[in-house]
């Protein structure tokens, strides 16, 4: 305080005290300029002490040289400095020295001014900086011995030089576009190309057209990987690209349509009433997923279902990520979630299941089995997705699927088990066995057949014993399909369990041994096979005769005729089918004799018949048709057997017999083709279709009886076309007047085709009213029609003078 009252004291005036402060800041300024710029002589005369080329001294000269950026001031310090030691030294020394350092125009201009010469030679040293440094300064000058050294720098072995010419070269312009272009299509470095393409892009759009210019495939490449989404010639040669058969060039292509959001307006844009789009857009995005670009895949509209078929299809492959499938998947069963199965649409949902069988994911797995869940009672989507159920999902959906099977009711129970089957072992095995082992109040019949069903598809040999043993719970005409499961377990054990089981107690094990081992191609039971006809059991005896049939053993067979006689009606029936089936001549003349010996009873007579009607062989029919003639007390059962044989062979066979018979016959044989129903039909009309003369009338005299004529007339006047072109031409071959009046109503269909078998059928009934017909016909508009009704005229006219 005494310090300061003295000041006060002294009677200073007030500017001292404001100017006493800025001189201070003053000097303190003037002493650090003084001291830098002594600073930066010094680090200068250090430099000249160093050795020349010298690390040491290149990096104090570099540091020297950049500080003069920070302080413009001590430029002219800098620039006086190179005056003194000789500006070619210190330019040698900036050049070794500045490794890639931008020079400013400041200094550019300066050495340019009088080392244009020095310069030039610069750009030959072998030191990728020195060139840098050179040419650097050398874009500044216009001179034209400058130009061709900046000529020879687009072509340098560093990028950095080719790079910076590129961005900042400049000629008259059409030569510059010339370089610009060359430097995109030809320059081996990526960032050379890039700063071309910019250079292109803001100046010479003009003159731009890649699609115009005769590329190579790395040329196009180079192109392809440099586009500009807003210039509509490079979507235009993106599109072009991706039909390319190089990958090399439809990544580039694809990654560019992807980026800019052609790919997902394709995708978006698709609907179901224009199926070529729909083709084209699959085919246009499966290119690019076959280069590995799905970002269109992501997020895509609904529609009208169009665009998730696209997406359903491409990923339905092995194309697309496995996020890519949980969406569509998302998608897919909430669109279907209010609709009914519908067959246009249903391609949507069956290629998305198949996508996920294919290569789905945890959380893709865990989206099925909600939809499994609910689907339980939709037949057609669950059958949908039992045909598309990934094997890798099985532990997640192992719990649903053994719901389903534990549920009676549960229709598609084939399809479940074949699923089911095809899981592993471990997972299964304990939940079969449960169901197997439980009581029959728990697990009904059917559950159980299915649960046996899974257990042989698993193939394990250590369950062939519970397998067979369970044959009866098979139902008959199951256990055949199932005996090709068996057949591929090893054979020795398979041989050594049923010899034993051939010896048990069990007859219907015995009796379902018997059925599959034909299935099994095992020779070796043929012993115990014959044995079994004998058995005690009826239907073990059943089961030998036809496994005789199922071996091939006809001389054996043809041996057990006794078997026609077995008190058990079912044995007769099925010895009977069986020798009707396979017998030799020999054998049907015994089953003939059978049906006339008065002395045979009436049930083995009658099984003969029903077995003879089973048969294909065509010794069979003139018996059925002899006790249709002659054995009133027969003929019905003779009747109902006729009418089993459909074949177009036994037809053909019938309508023989049916031409030659005397009419009591023929009356006896109309109700058995009547009999035969629309089953018969088929075969029938394709005999009318071979045109024998010999077998028509009586062939069109069946389908008269049978009412088939009369519904094909009202088929005339169905709205499908097809419907009625098939109608009239049946009717042409009918060459009756009741097909004629049907055809009357033909005569003016509006489809050329009907009215042409109109005229065709017309020509072939001699009747006054087919020619009136044919009369009007003759001013059809329908050229060919009226050509077909004047040569029916002169058939006509031909016919009347005969």
């Amino acid at each position: 305080m005494d310090f300061i009252n003295a000041i006060v004291e002294l009677d200073i005036p007030f500017w001292v005290y404001i100017a006493a402060p800025v001189t201070l800041v003053l000097l303190v300024l003037f002493v650090i300029w003084f001291v830098n710029v002594n600073l930066f002589r010094f680090r200068l005369k250090k430099i000249i002490k160093e050795k020349d080329g010298q690390q040491a001294s290149e990096e104090i000269l570099k540091n020297t040289f950049l500080a003069t950026r920070r302080h413009p001031r001590l430029k002219k310090v800098f620039i006086s400095w190179m005056k003194s030691e000789g500006e070619e030294k210190v330019i040698r020394l900036l050049a070794e020295a500045c490794r890639g350092e931008e020079i400013e125009s400041y200094y550019g201009k300066y050495i340019l001014k009088n080392n244009s010469e020095l310069l030039r030679e610069l750009t030959g040293e072998p030191e990728w900086y020195v060139r840098f440094f050179a040419y650097s300064i050398l874009l500044l000058d216009k001179d034209t011995l400058t130009e061709r050294s900046m000529e020879d720098g687009l072509l340098d072995q560093h990028p950095l030089i080719r790079k910076t010419l590129t961005e900042n070269i400049s000629f008259d312009r059409h030569k510059t576009w010339a370089v610009m272009w060359d430097k995109l299509i030809h320059d081996p470095v990526f960032e050379v190309r890039e700063a071309a393409r910019k250079r292109i892009t803001k100046e010479f759009m003009d003159l731009y057209s890649p699609k115009n210019n005769r590329l190579t495939d790395v040329e196009t490449a180079r192109v392809l990987e440099l586009l500009d989404p807003g210039c509509q010639e490079d979507r235009l040669f993106a599109i072009a690209s991706l039909d390319s058969m190089n990958k090399a060039l439809r990544y580039p292509a694809a990654a560019f349509m992807d980026k800019c959001g052609s790919l997902s307006s394709l995708l978006a844009k698709n609907t179901y009433d224009d199926p070529v789009t729909v083709d084209h857009s699959v085919s246009v995005l499966k290119k690019a997923l076959e280069v590995n670009v799905s970002g269109f895949l992501k997020e895509y509209p609904t529609g009208d279902g169009a665009p998730l078929l696209v997406a359903a299809r491409l990923l339905a492959g092995s194309a697309g990520t496995q996020e890519h499938i949980c969406y569509l998947e998302k998608k897919v069963f909430t669109f279907f979630s209010s609709r009914k199965p519908d067959p246009s649409i249903n391609e949507i949902y069956t290629k998305t299941l198949e996508a996920v069988a294919n290569n789905g994911n945890v959380k893709s797995f865990e989206i099925f089995a909600e939809e499994l869940n609910r689907r339980e009672e939709d037949i057609i989507f669950l059958k949908f997705m039992l045909n598309y159920i990934p094997n890798k999902a099985e532990s997640l959906l192992t719990p649903i699927l053994f719901r389903f099977l534990e549920n009676p009711d549960f229709l598609l129970r084939d399809e479940l088990v074949k699923v089911l089957g095809s899981f592993s072992a471990d997972t299964i095995l304990p939940k079969v066995f449960n169901i197997l082992n439980g009581s029959r109040s728990d697990y009904p019949h059917v559950v159980r057949i299915s649960a046996l069903k899974i257990l042989g598809r698993l193939r394990m040999p250590f369950c062939l014993q519970r397998i067979l043993e369970n044959l009866p719970t098979l139902r008959p005409e199951e256990i055949e399909e199932f005996g090709k499961l068996i057949a591929g377990y090893p054979q020795d054990i398979f041989e050594e369990k049923v010899r034993a089981l051939l010896e048990s107690p069990d007859a219907r094990i015995r009796a379902s041994l018997l059925t599959i081992l034909p299935i099994t191609k095992n020779e070796s039971f043929i012993k115990e096979i014959r044995a079994s006809l004998k058995d005690i059991d009826p239907d073990v005896r059943v089961a030998a005769i036809k496994a005789l049939l199922g071996f091939g053993e006809i001389r054996l067979l043809n041996q057990e005729t006794s078997m026609l006689r077995d008190p058990v009606e079912r044995v007769r029936l099925a010895t009977a089918e069986v020798i009707a089936i396979h017998g030799n001549a020999a054998a049907m003349e015994i089953l003939q004799s059978i049906t006339v010996d008065p002395n045979e009873t009436d049930v083995v007579k009658i099984g003969v018949i029903e077995g003879l009607g089973l048969a294909t062989g065509a010794e069979g029919i003139p018996i059925l048709v002899s006790v249709l003639d002659s054995q009133t007390e027969f003929c019905k059962h003779a009747e109902k057997a006729l009418a089993k044989r459909i074949s177009k062979r036994d037809i053909a066979q019938l309508t023989e017999i049916f031409k030659d018979a005397e009419p009591p016959l023929r009356e006896k044989l109309i109700p058995v083709f009547k009999a035969m129903g629309k089953s018969a039909e088929p075969q029938i009309i394709e005999i009318l279709k071979d045109e024998v003369a010999s077998f028509k009338p009586y062939l069109v005299k069946i389908l008269e009886e049978t009412g088939y004529i009369d519904e094909a007339k009202r088929r005339l006047s169905n709205r499908k076309i097809e419907t009625r072109r098939e109608a009239a031409l049946l009717l042409s071959l009918m060459d009756t007047l009741s097909a004629f009046r049907g055809l009357v109503l033909a005569a003016k269909d509006p489809d050329q085709e009907v009215r042409v078998c109109v005229v065709k059928a017309l020509e072939k009934v001699k009747s006054s009213h087919s020619r009136d017909m044919l009369e009007k016909l003759k001013a059809d508009p329908d050229s060919r029609v009226r050509k077909y009704t004047y040569w029916a005229l002169e058939r006509l006219d031909s016919l009347a003078m005969e």
